[in-house]
């Protein structure tokens, strides 16, 4: 019984990153989702198909990213969303925020994203 619930947790587990992946690639290439978690892109191919699951910094990097997608989410529209990851940004110099990303300069996203979320409600 206990190897029975353990294997039901561990596709559970599976699916959640899965499902992440599937929303990233909703505005985001799996080369750019690779660059910003620090992997090559296979790995997230990986994820997607369930098969294993990010570890340490590119969990981490991996949760911060849809962090920011969800927070953009709340702002914009689908295509929007894609057209602010993929455009230069005047309020981070010049720079498009996927380049932040894949440079693991997620505070500076998170806290522009809550920028753009407080002006818009």
């Amino acid at each position: 019984m206990t190897e029975m619930t353990v294997t039901t947790t561990q596709t559970q587990g599976e699916g959640v990153y899965a499902r992440l992946v599937a929303e990233l690639r909703e505005v985001l290439t799996a080369r750019e989702i690779a660059g910003a978690s620090g992997v090559a892109e296979r790995q997230v191919h990986h994820w997607r198909a369930g098969e294993t699951r990010p570890r340490g910094e590119a969990r981490e990097r991996l949760l911060e990213l849809h962090y920011v997608l969800e927070g953009l989410r709340d702002v914009y529209t689908p295509e929007g969303i894609e057209v602010f990851w993929h455009g230069r940004n005047r309020d981070l110099e010049g720079r498009r925020p996927i380049d932040l990303a894949q440079a693991g300069e997620f505070e500076r996203l998170v806290e522009l994203v809550g920028r753009l979320r407080d002006s818009n409600f």
